[in-house]
């Protein structure tokens, strides 16, 4: 995005750029995430229809910021491509448009009834006490940039496709034999009698000889590898540092003032009190209760059957927040006024004014800090490309790392004998700025090279100088000793410990008691509680756990994990009864019941690509993020 400004650095294109929002609409969970691009270009085609670039980077940004969210960081473009995010993000693309196209084939169509019934049910627009909210719902419109016509257009078109996918789907239940059998399994309980055996009953481990140990170390080399590091530093050209030194004079900001008048306005709010009615008929019963002096409450409770008295308040509304027909109504009520039936999509609306806040003007004295800050980050926006610029034109003319960072106050931020993660020889993660983006290039720069001008973030931009390389390297056995005797010890203890259990199993398997097995040894036998597949047992490791699922009664197993052992024999097998947990039983359909019109769905993905031809540029498609 940064690139694009600096092509065309001028203070509007900079601030349509900066402008694009990124959207959220957590109705759905679809996340729109526009972005600045070149000329769109079609990467796919589903019966004619095409799929542009831009649809496909809106839909990958939504899928990497849930990555982001699920596993933290950041994912690159590289990494994005890897796990295979794009083809994914195209493909969902188009097993929606095959769905559009199938509903135009088949001239499905949903009513206007039927569209209001569900936005009224939806528990989005749905206040604390549980009701239909026009109030919460013409707000989250509007932070999200829809209009009612939009919202009920994209509302009309989901209950479309869920109206036919849901025909295909609906009767897709397992037979009963299935779910039976798959309860059986899962909820099938085992006991088992257990020997644990730590590492100390095997003694001391044993010193190793430099025979031993050297053949140790050649088989594990890359345990004692040190991994690269490099030697670099930083140079940081951001727009906060470029904004600071910009001086704006007070005509300046006067300027601005005057130009951005209806940022500074608030407009006249009224707080409104409201009740819904079903039809024209109940409104005009409530309109003459309430011109015979009844109460606005007591109408709303018994004519419109507002039970709840929280639906009752409207809250503080601008002009602009409400649908026209009733804006025009509650903004030609006077204080305490109440308006005649005004009918809308929803229904027949009566609104009462309650209060009113004339519209407001802020000062310049008030705005003029904001205003100094934005006024100067608007200046530095332009002037921070232009730098940008020249920074490329001087190093491409040989200027040095050291020149260009002095010429242009840009920061330096030092960096010494760093990692690819980013941490120091002494484990310490180095503080830098988008630090991912900052090492993915220090560690693709050649030693006393400088990298080309990047852009960092929306903040800015950086460049890096690599003045060292210490490549990964293994460590000569000398100066691991220690630690290769310690991973040499740990090894023979693992091995010693697997030896000793293979050997108590064996004795079990044999006809000897777990029991006497343990006395022997000085160890305890203990009863696990009634082990399920899944392993609810901490004592008990969940490897441990699936081998004494496979096991017969009277069987006996083992499992070594980490510096424990453990030998198991089978005292009991409890068998599950669907009967008794009808509850778990329907649960467990409703999940086979998911698997098997996920399956169907993906059946007839593969049959509507046969009616409507799909193809992909691939070569587009790769060049995306």
């Amino acid at each position: 995005m940064l690139q694009a400004i600096r092509s065309k650095a001028t203070s509007f294109v900079v601030k349509l750029l900066f402008g694009l929002l990124i959207v959220t609409f957590g109705i759905w969970g679809i996340g729109d995430i526009f972005r600045s691009r070149g000329p769109d270009t079609t990467v796919a085609t589903v019966g004619g229809m095409d799929i542009s670039a831009d649809q496909v980077n809106q839909a990958v940004q939504t899928q990497l910021e849930r990555l982001r969210g699920l596993f933290g960081g950041s994912i690159d473009a590289d990494q994005a491509k890897q796990l295979g995010v794009v083809d994914q993000a195209l493909q969902q693309i188009v097993s929606q448009d095959l769905i559009d196209l199938e509903i135009k084939r088949l001239g499905l169509a949903i009513g206007d009834e039927t569209v209001r019934d569900a936005i009224t049910a939806n528990p989005a627009f749905h206040n604390e006490q549980g009701a239909f909210d026009r109030d919460l719902y013409a707000q989250v419109l509007l932070n999200n940039q829809m209009t009612e016509a939009q919202f009920e257009q994209t509302q009309r078109q989901d209950l479309l496709k869920a109206q036919l996918t849901g025909a295909l789907s609906d009767g897709m239940t397992p037979p009963k034999e299935l779910v039976d059998a798959l309860y059986r399994a899962r909820a099938e309980k085992r006991v088992a009698a257990t020997i644990t055996v730590p590492a100390s009953a095997l003694g001391a481990p044993p010193t190793p000889t430099d025979a031993e140990l050297d053949t140790f170390y050649q088989a594990h080399k890359d345990d004692f590898r040190t991994p690269e590091r490099r030697t670099f530093k930083v140079a940081l050209l951001r727009l906060e540092d470029v904004a600071a030194g910009i001086a704006v004079s007070d005509a300046d900001l006067k300027s601005a003032y005057d130009q951005r008048q209806d940022e500074f306005h608030t407009a006249e709010q009224r707080q409104l009190q409201q009740m819904l009615l079903p039809d024209e008929k109940t409104a005009q019963e409530a309109e003459k209760q309430l011109a015979a002096g009844t109460d606005f409450a007591t109408v709303a409770k018994t004519v419109a059957k507002q039970t709840d008295p929280g639906a009752l308040d409207l809250g503080w509304e601008k002009r602009d927040d409400l649908p026209t027909e009733l804006a025009d109504a509650a903004f030609a009520l006077k204080q305490g006024g109440v308006s005649a039936p005004v009918k809308s999509t929803f229904g027949w609306y009566i609104l009462r004014l309650v209060a009113i806040k004339p519209e407001q003007t802020q000062s310049f004295d008030q705005v003029k800090d904001k205003l100094k800050d934005e006024v100067q980050k608007d200046h530095a926006s332009d002037k921070l490309a232009d730098i940008a610029n020249n920074i490329d034109d001087a190093l491409a003319g040989g200027a040095s790392f050291d020149d260009v960072a002095k010429k242009y106050a840009m920061k330096i931020v030092p960096a010494a004998a760093v990692d690819a993660d980013g941490k120091d020889a002494s484990g310490k993660a180095v503080d830098l700025p988008n630090s991912q983006t900052i090492l993915k290039t220090a560690f693709s720069t050649d030693a006393n090279q400088t990298s080309p001008l990047s852009e960092l973030g929306d903040d800015g931009y950086f460049m890096v100088a690599v003045n060292s390389i210490s490549p990964a390297t293994t460590q000569p056995l000398a100066d691991v000793r220690g630690a290769a005797v310690t991973a040499w010890q740990a090894d023979q203890r693992q091995q010693a410990l697997q030896k000793l259990a293979d050997a108590m199993t064996t004795e079990v398997n044999g006809g000897k008691s777990i029991a006497d097995v343990a006395a022997e040894h000085k160890l305890s036998v203990e009863t696990t509680a009634p082990l399920q597949r899944s392993g609810n047992d901490p004592k008990v490791p969940p490897a441990l756990v699936a081998k004494i699922f496979d096991a017969k009664k009277g069987g006996a197993v083992d499992e070594v994990s980490g510096d424990t052992a453990v030998v198991a024999q089978l005292q009991s097998v409890e068998p599950a009864d669907p009967a008794k947990d009808p509850q778990a039983v329907q649960d467990l359909q409703q999940q086979l019941s998911g698997v098997f019109q996920t399956d169907m769905m993906d059946q007839y993905d593969q049959a509507l690509r046969k009616t409507f031809p799909v193809s992909v540029d691939r070569s587009s498609l790769d060049h995306l993020l």
